[in-house]
């Protein structure tokens, strides 16, 4: 027998299932990205180009002011440094970082180098400003050649890395970091159809496009990119389809709003789904989806008086 419940149960069971979990503060997500020396046009173009639709793509999910673009003559070290100890001192432990290398490096067999202007971001300062972040599941993406030296200094940490390369040996411009920045607003990428592009999704997706790039050019492959590290799955960089907040009826703007933060709890919940029993995320999961649920159901309840009207 099938029992069609009215929307005053659903309510009454949502809030009783939230009352019973007891859920962490919500966790926050900063970006930053950095885009490095082109050294020719077509380079600077084709980095300037990535660099914001990263930062395009990175609103999707978090607040505009949580996101910082450094390029130019204001990609310095000195000014690096100081952004991330000012981020250290107002992150959390609950919160994550996703932060963007775009552009070329360097390696002498021993030290990995950033190219910006000035003094270059070293293999050192970069686990340094790793290292300085509260929390963990930070996640780093280096576009550059010679990136794939970074693999063995930061193995082994709470954090996720991707590299363009699996070496610091490969040393030919790389092309992967185009089609991971394109991933993020593909629709092919998304492969679970949930909206989301995750690490893990831009990466195959990106993967991919770099054989088939190589194949195209009847050419080796001159770069193989590399991940590490545990829930890229799980971490969220970007939303094909974001929401659109409503700009007609306050009440939907409202709900709308309460769908945003929901999908963050969702997102943090699955990063901490290691730290959790079985039951515990799964009880924590369900109450989620169905004040989700709940919430879309007002949503269009609203829209179809609105309709009537």
């Amino acid at each position: 027998m099938l029992v069609k419940y009215s929307k005053q149960v659903i309510l009454v069971f949502a809030a009783t299932l939230l009352s019973a979990v007891s859920f962490s503060v919500r966790a926050e997500l900063y970006v930053t990205i950095i885009e490095g020396l082109g050294g020719e046009p077509v380079f600077e173009e084709n980095f300037h180009n990535q660099s914001q639709t990263l930062a395009d793509a990175s609103v999707t999910l978090t607040d505009a002011d949580k996101v910082a673009l450094f390029r130019g003559e204001n990609a310095t070290r000195a000014n690096l440094l100081a952004h991330f100890e000012s981020r250290s001192a107002i992150m959390n432990e609950n919160d994550r970082a996703a932060i963007y290398l775009i552009g070329h490096g360097s390696f002498d067999g021993e030290e990995y180098k950033f190219n910006i202007p000035g003094l270059d971001i070293t293999t050192d300062d970069i686990l340094n400003i790793l290292g300085s972040l509260p929390g963990q599941n930070h996640f780093l993406l280096n576009t550059s050649s010679t990136s794939g030296a970074l693999l063995e200094p930061l193995e082994g940490e709470s954090r996720i890395l991707v590299t363009a390369t699996r070496s610091g040996n490969e040393k030919n411009a790389t092309v992967f970091g185009e089609y991971f920045v394109e991933a993020l607003s593909s629709e092919d990428a998304d492969l679970n159809k949930n909206n989301n592009i995750s690490i893990e999704e831009a990466f195959g997706y990106a993967q991919r496009q770099v054989e088939e790039y190589f194949e195209s050019q009847g050419q080796l492959a001159t770069e193989h990119s590399e991940i590490i590290g545990d829930g890229a799955a799980q971490f969220t960089l970007a939303r094909i389809n974001p929401v659109v907040i409503s700009q007609e009826n306050p009440r939907i703007a409202e709900l709308q709003e309460q769908l945003l933060d929901i999908d963050q709890q969702i997102e943090s919940l699955q990063l901490r789904r290691p730290e959790l029993s079985n039951q515990e995320y799964i009880e924590q999961l369900q109450a989620l989806i169905l004040q989700s649920a709940t919430i879309n159901e007002e949503i269009d309840q609203i829209r179809g008086e609105d309709l009537a009207e």
